[in-house]
This record gives C-alpha cells, sequence and structure tokens, in this order.
C-alpha cells in the first residue's frame, strides 16, 4: 500500500511540475511554494500570495521601529502597529505609505497624563472605535480613544480567582460586542482574563485542556494511589496558556497555542460559553511534518504564534518557527502556505504578528523591524472565489471557479472536495465519487454512494421487480413439479421381507 502511495505521489509531482511549465507564473516567490496532497505529502503548488514591498520605521519617516509585536486594521483600514521598544502605537494609512499618528501620551480621566512601557498588544473595537492596549510592563490595559483620552485602566483584580502572589501582564487584549475585555496574560494557563465592559473581574474564558499524554496518565494514576504528603510533592499537570486571539465578525473568539506539547488546542474556535466548535476536526495546523535544522541537528514543530480572521472567514496562522503563514478557509481546509526564514522580500527572522487588509496580508517582523505586504495573485482571487461561493451554500456556481484552480494546480485537494460537492448538489452522484476519492473524503464518498445507488435502484426497480416475481414463480412451479414426479417412496412391509431377511 505504501508503494502505491509513493508512486503515486510522485506521478501527482511531475504532472503538477508540468502543468505549472504550461500555464503563466502566478507568482514568484525565492522560496518553493507547496501545498499538502491527500497522504499529507508535501506538493509543489502555485502562490495564493506574493510578497511585494517591505515597510520599515524609516519608510514611513518616524525613524526605526524597535521589536514592534502586534499589529491591527481598523474598520476605516488604518494599520496600528505596537512599536514595543519605542513605547507607542504607531497609526499609519491604509496604503501603509505615511503616518496619520504616533501615540505615545495619553489623558487620563484624572486629566494627568501617562505613557506606555512596553506595550505588546491592541485591539480597535469596531463597534465604539476604542483602542485597547495591552501595556505590558505598566501591568495595565488601557481603553482609550483615538485622540488618547482614556476611558478606562484595567489592572490586576483583587479577587480570589486571582492569586495575589501573579504579576499582571498583558500580552495581548480584544473586546466583544458587549464591550467585555479578555486579556492574554503571559503567567496565566487558565485561560483568558475577562473583565466586563466597566473593568470589573469576572473569571478566565477558554482554558485549554491537558492533553492525556504517557506522563499525564501516569501522574494521574500515581495521585490516586499516593498519600497527601505524596501529592504535595508531585508537580502539577497543568494546561499549556493561550498565546493569542482574535474576534470574527459573528462574535466567536480564536485563540493559538504556541507551544509544540500542546497538539489538542493549537486552534480553538470557542463560542460564548468557552466550547470549542474545533474539537472534531481533523486538521493539522501548521505544518504537517516537523521540519529539520541541519545547522543544529534538531527537529522542529510549527508553533502558531499569531491568528487572525480574515473578512470572508479565512483563518490566517502564523508559524514562529518556519516564518510562513498557513491560510485556512472557515472549515479549517488548507489554502495556501506562504512566507519562510530568510532575509529576502517575503522571508522573515521573526515574525511576531499577521493580519489582512482586503486582499493583502500584512507581517510583522520583530527582528527585521519592518511589515512586509503580500498581495494576492490570480489563482489566490480564484481559490477565494471560488471558497467564498462554497461556504455560502453556492455548491454549483462553485464548480467553473474549482475547475480553473485545477488549471493552474492540478492536485489541489480542496478543489477536489468543492468539485464533489458541486456534483453531489447536482445529483451527479457518479462524478462527485470520482472527485470525492480523489480529494481522499471517506465522508463526500459515502454520501455520494448513497445517492448513487437510491439512483441506481429507482432506475432498476421495474426490472428488479420482475425479476424478483419470475424468481419466485420458478421456486413455486419447481417445487410443484418435484411433488408431483418424484413421489416418496413406500413404507417398508416387515411382511414382504425375504427369508432370508428374517432373525
Amino acid at each position: 500500500m505504501q508503494k502505491k502511495h509513493f508512486a503515486s505521489a510522485v506521478l501527482a509531482v511531475l504532472c503538477s511540475g508540468m502543468l505549472l511549465t504550461s500555464l503563466p507564473a502566478a507568482a514568484d516567490e525565492h522560496y518553493d511554494v507547496y501545498n499538502y496532497d491527500r497522504w499529507n505529502e508535501p506538493i509543489p503548488s502555485q502562490a495564493g500570495y506574493q510578497a511585494t514591498r517591505s515597510v520599515s520605521g524609516k519608510d514611513l519617516g518616524i525613524g526605526d521601529l524597535s521589536e514592534p509585536s502586534d499589529l491591527f486594521v481598523d474598520t476605516e483600514d488604518r494599520l496600528y502597529i505596537v512599536d514595543t521598544k519605542n513605547n507607542r502605537i504607531v497609526v499609519t494609512d491604509p496604503g501603509l505609505t505615511e503616518v496619520e499618528k504616533v501615540m505615545e501620551r495619553f489623558t487620563m480621566p484624572d486629566g494627568s497624563t501617562t505613557t506606555l512601557k512596553a506595550p505588546e498588544g491592541i485591539y480597535v473595537a469596531p463597534e465604539t472605535g476604542l483602542i485597547y492596549i495591552a501595556d505590558y510592563s505598566n501591568s495595565r490595559v488601557l481603553v482609550t480613544d483615538y485622540d488618547g483620552n482614556v476611558q478606562l485602566e484595567v489592572t490586576k483584580p483583587e479577587s480570589e480567582l486571582f492569586s495575589s502572589e501573579l504579576t499582571f501582564l498583558p500580552q495581548k487584549v480584544l473586546a466583544d460586542k458587549a464591550g467585555n475585555i479578555y486579556i492574554v496574560l503571559g503567567n496565566i494557563t487558565t485561560g483568558a482574563a475577562m473583565f466586563n465592559a466597566d473593568g470589573a473581574f469576572q473569571g478566565y474564558y477558554g482554558a485549554n485542556t491537558v492533553e492525556a499524554t504517557s506522563q499525564v496518565v501516569a501522574n494521574y494514576f500515581w495521585k490516586l494511589i499516593s498519600t497527601e504528603e505524596m501529592r504535595s510533592r508531585q508537580a502539577r499537570t497543568v494546561p499549556t496558556g493561550i498565546t493569542n486571539f482574535d474576534l470574527d465578525d459573528e462574535g466567536f473568539i480564536y485563540t493559538c497555542t504556541q507551544s509544540t506539547s500542546q497538539k489538542k488546542d493549537t486552534v480553538k474556535k470557542l463560542n460564548p460559553a468557552g466550547s470549542n466548535l474545533f474539537s472534531s476536526l481533523d486538521t493539522a495546523w501548521g505544518d504537517v511534518q516537523s521540519v529539520w535544522d541541519a545547522n543544529t541537528s534538531q527537529s522542529y514543530q510549527s508553533k502558531i504564534c499569531d491568528i487572525e480572521i480574515a473578512e470572508d472567514g479565512s483563518i490566517n496562522c502564523l508559524d514562529l518557527t518556519t516564518g510562513r503563514v498557513f491560510q485556512y478557509d472557515e472549515e479549517g481546509n488548507l489554502l495556501f502556505i506562504f512566507g519562510s526564514e530568510s532575509e529576502q522580500l517575503g522571508g522573515f527572522t521573526e515574525v511576531s504578528a499577521v493580519e489582512s487588509c482586503g486582499g493583502e496580508i500584512l507581517v510583522l517582523d520583530s527582528r527585521k523591524n519592518t511589515v512586509t505586504v503580500f498581495e494576492e495573485t490570480d489563482f489566490g482571487s480564484i481559490v477565494h472565489q471560488a471558497t467564498t461561493l462554497y461556504n455560502d451554500g453556492y455548491y454549483e456556481e462553485a464548480l467553473e471557479p474549482w475547475f480553473r484552480v485545477l488549471q493552474y494546480d492540478g492536485n489541489y485537494r480542496r478543489a477536489f472536495l468543492g468539485i464533489s460537492a458541486g456534483y453531489l448538489v447536482q445529483g451527479n452522484y457518479k462524478e462527485s465519487m470520482k472527485y470525492a476519492k480523489l480529494g481522499d473524503s471517506s465522508s463526500r464518498y459515502n454520501k455520494a454512494f448513497e445517492g448513487y445507488r437510491q439512483e441506481w435502484l429507482s432506475e432498476h426497480l421495474t426490472q428488479l421487480t420482475i425479476g424478483i416475481v419470475l424468481i419466485i414463480v420458478g421456486i413455486l412451479l419447481l417445487s410443484w413439479y418435484v411433488k408431483k414426479h418424484h413421489k416418496p417412496n413406500a413404507e417398508y412391509d416387515i411382511t414382504k421381507a425375504s427369508p432370508g431377511e428374517e432373525e
């Protein structure tokens, strides 16, 4: 079976290579553009995004940025850059060509002024326009208007739920439509700290679960049989803390976890109750396979350090390990992979944030101190068009763009699944089964096969009925014939037995 898969994979790569050479290149990147096939093997692909420019603080006329840590695009398409070591927020125009405002000093409600100290996160509420700043080294979150007038200061809560021994270290922040504030704290693993619109502490939200590794199971077993004194000396099993989060238009909060030891909750979609709607997804967030570094002779796995939800519902995950952006649709299907670790345009040294604006993806590098702009390619545009139609339920209308996608990349798995769904709606079950098989989707194949079976039975119902009737009639006639021409032997008459048979 493995040999068969290997041979098929080689054939797919060769076919893809021939197809790519026969089409105009959608993008010319310095790194290898790839995607994953149905066996989770990396294969060549077309680029969905192309790096077009890199913008520094000097380009904007404000001097060098210093270890910037976060980005945010507001409803006016203005870009907010958290310039951490310069203790400021830089606001640029939508084109990222000039600075509209530098936020360094803020006016407190009592009229005094205050400044930032190593801020690390920012969020701008679309409903109110209020700006939420995670002021890390000042141990607070500031809620301010665009003119720098502070409306609220959130500090360490005095609550039994928040240990007095812990410092308050806000790293990331966001606010929902009701004004509730969620804060990722650098030293908390029990979820995001949640405050109401008035700044009152409400508890924790969206904690990761503890994965049932062999070590965790062993610890649990020993705790069951240990004494209290022994349990007090044992190491506690705690979940991995949330690294970053974002909010979509419907109010769902998406979280990501950077730790390589945490596999189950790498990316979560949380409803208001804190339940993970992605718990049943079979999605490998980031690279499916680990990355081997020949310089250090070590294997590295993806670390998702930031997550961003685009206007169309696409999920952009930023990988700290490789400097790549992994883009998924709202169902967790991989769309594109782009970016790399390098000094060239489109490459990074240490990524820290990702944000989208229209057809562009913006990636922040905290060591290069730049924002790199990736623009959507023709291939990316067609994929997004097909994906949007599909996600809106227009499966048949999405067929044409999905076939155009295959003209660019003949091994694009998402297109196989979309075409299978379109044919299923049309009632073309045979073709739906074909593309479901190409996409290695057993669930879609089973649905199509069920429809195909019902269709076949309906078309051949008359013939089947006649055949069954004829079989029954044949059996009855055969039974009658046997009874008439093959009478049972007469009972044995002892009186007619021969003398030699008598005792």
